[in-house]
């Protein structure tokens, strides 16, 4: 057996392997080369971080790495050639190791057990839960904003407090990073973005995005046990997205700014003639969680395992 990096064609094979072995897990949902194509020649390709595993001519397995942000696939392969993919994770972690990587994750849906079970077999661990949120806009008060606040725009060079409620380095590459994310985004403008101000001495005490666009996904038809992260979600910046019409995330330390911009949300989205507002919330923000439960329905979840490197 050899594990060799991608070679272009090899669209066809990953793409039957997978839809061969995943095929049988509940609420599949199969490949196409067409799609694998579009992430090996992507802005942000996965080629150089895609390996296979040959056997006597034929690729039966693979697994991918994201070097973004460190999150794997796992490491599918062919009935009877199991074998292959204890080799193949350890040469996708190499090579994570290789680039500096300090942690490898995994996403896939709580009912794939097996998937799930094996992954924590190679010392995976369920570190987190990505909860999914919805709400009827009429369901939720929205009363005007009290006195001593203030709404507007987020300005780029206000990016300060949100790169302290993300938790991120604050580095010139990641602060440039966030600041093309939120201000030069395709898929909304900038104006989606804004904070709570204090009138006091004008310090932002809080933040929220609103994403809304015909054409985006609708989150009451949404398969929301699907390991998807949404776009416009805190904290997800670096992952791939999920389109969602109506997505609503903040940040903030106090309840009551929370409450203020679930309110501008509301108000922005019945103008722009929607029913319904989304959410999502990783379980390790205890605090936003609880905000959310309040105020939205959840409709499903996925865990997120995770591994140190060495």
């Amino acid at each position: 057996m050899v594990i060799r990096p991608y070679l272009a064609g090899d669209e066809a094979a990953q793409a039957r392997i997978y839809n061969a072995v995943a095929g049988p897990l509940p609420n599949f949902k199969s490949a196409t080369s067409a799609e694998i194509a579009r992430r090996h020649h992507g802005t942000d390709s996965l080629a150089a971080s895609t390996f296979y595993a040959v056997e006597a001519g034929e690729i039966v397995g693979y697994a991918v790495f994201d070097r973004n942000n460190g999150r794997i696939s796992y490491p599918w392969c062919l009935p009877g050639h199991e074998s292959a993919q204890r080799p193949l994770l350890e040469t996708v972690l190499n090579a994570m190791k290789g680039l500096g990587l300090s942690q490898a994750w995994a996403a896939y849906r709580a009912d794939w057990t097996t998937i799930l079970d094996d992954l924590r077999a190679q010392a995976f661990l369920s570190t987190r839960e990505m909860i999914n949120y919805v709400a009827e806009l009429s369901a939720i008060p929205h009363e005007p904003v009290p006195p001593g606040f203030s709404i507007g725009s987020l300005q780029r060079d206000e990016s300060a407090p949100l790169l302290r409620w993300l938790g991120g380095m604050d580095s010139p590459a990641n602060r440039a990073f966030l600041e093309h994310f939120f201000w030069e985004n395709p898929y909304f403008s900038p104006e989606s973005l804004f904070a709570v101000r204090r009138e006091a001495d004008g310090q932002v005490v809080g933040v929220a995005l609103v994403v809304q666009r015909d054409g985006f996904a609708d989150p009451t038809k949404l398969d929301s046990a699907m390991p998807c992260f949404r776009l416009g979600a805190f904290g997800v910046e670096r992952e791939r997205h999920k389109r969602v019409n109506g997505l609503f995330s903040c940040l903030s330390d106090s309840p009551e700014v929370r409450t203020i911009l679930l309110g501008e949300a509301v108000r922005r989205l019945e103008q722009a003639g929607l029913n319904h507002i989304a959410a999502q919330a990783s379980s390790d923000q205890p605090e936003l969680v609880a905000f959310y439960d309040r105020m939205f329905q959840r409709q499903g979840s996925f865990p997120i395992l995770s591994r140190r490197l060495a």
